[in-house]
């Protein structure tokens, strides 16, 4: 079975629409998916939904007088060079056209930060603002999500699943946009699962392991890059994924 196959068994796969929380995700957690996908002519499609604000950065990196919109261009430079290293075709951020709901005013999703409940669980951060992803009407960010698949057309959605990976609120609320959005347009949505559930299909993404460790590179700002694993800000070791776990959503 061809990672096309499993992410839509039943018919040609010729776009899929990957939806994020932050600059980075793409590569972390579906990197080899969209190498994989681009590589064999697959269109492949990325939504942000917000352009990281708030995360840790390796010192050194950023000058000590920075301000925070030196960080927000920064990570979005990181997130256009590692796109390209991946072969995404189109990428929108939540909230931007195309990823904005008819007649709303655009505006960002910001990052709504997080905590450390465990040394591998992330748990809701306890300042938030106003403008966070969980702060905002989650209709509003699910409508949001709905015009973008309508304008792209992708054949499938691919998001996180409902723990988010690792708990950061903002995957968590990814996740449930993914899961309310893709019904309401209509298309079908695979899960990248956490663990390893009985009910997940796995595929091998190892051939293009040397392009996601091209694609991480860009994040310098986040993270450092070694033979088989990342290094994360705050000294996480993370294996980069060889396999990935997938499961369909029946809706």
């Amino acid at each position: 079975m061809t990672v096309a196959q499993a992410l839509l068994p039943d018919r040609p796969l010729h776009r899929a629409l990957f939806l994020h929380a932050h600059p980075d995700d793409e590569a972390l957690a579906t990197g080899g998916l969209i190498a994989t996908l681009a590589a064999s002519g697959i269109e492949c499609q990325v939504v942000t939904c917000t352009r990281g604000e708030r995360g840790e950065v390796i010192p050194g990196v950023l000058p000590d007088d920075a301000r925070p919109d030196d960080l927000v261009r920064l990570r979005q430079a990181e997130l256009a060079g590692s796109c390209a290293e991946l072969g995404v075709s189109r990428h929108a951020y939540l909230g931007t056209p195309p990823a904005l709901a008819a007649g709303r005013t655009p505006r960002t999703y910001r990052d709504s930060g997080m905590r450390w409940v465990t040394p591998t669980l992330a748990g809701p951060s306890l300042d938030a603002g106003p403008d966070a992803l969980t702060s905002a009407p989650a209709a509003e960010a699910v409508a949001d999500c709905v015009a973008v698949i309508g304008a792209w057309v992708p054949d499938v959605l691919v998001s996180y699943d409902l723990g988010g990976g690792y708990g950061h609120p903002d995957h968590v609320r990814t996740a449930e946009i993914a899961l309310a959005a893709a019904p309401r347009a209509g298309v079908p949505l695979v899960q990248v699962v956490t663990g390893t559930p009985d009910d997940a299909t796995w595929v091998d993404v190892s051939a293009q392991l040397s392009r996601v460790r091209r694609a991480l590179g860009h994040y310098a700002s986040q993270l450092s890059v070694h033979d088989d694993h990342v290094v994360h800000v705050g000294g996480q070791h993370q294996p980069i994924d060889v396999r990935t776990g997938l499961r369909a959503v029946v809706a």
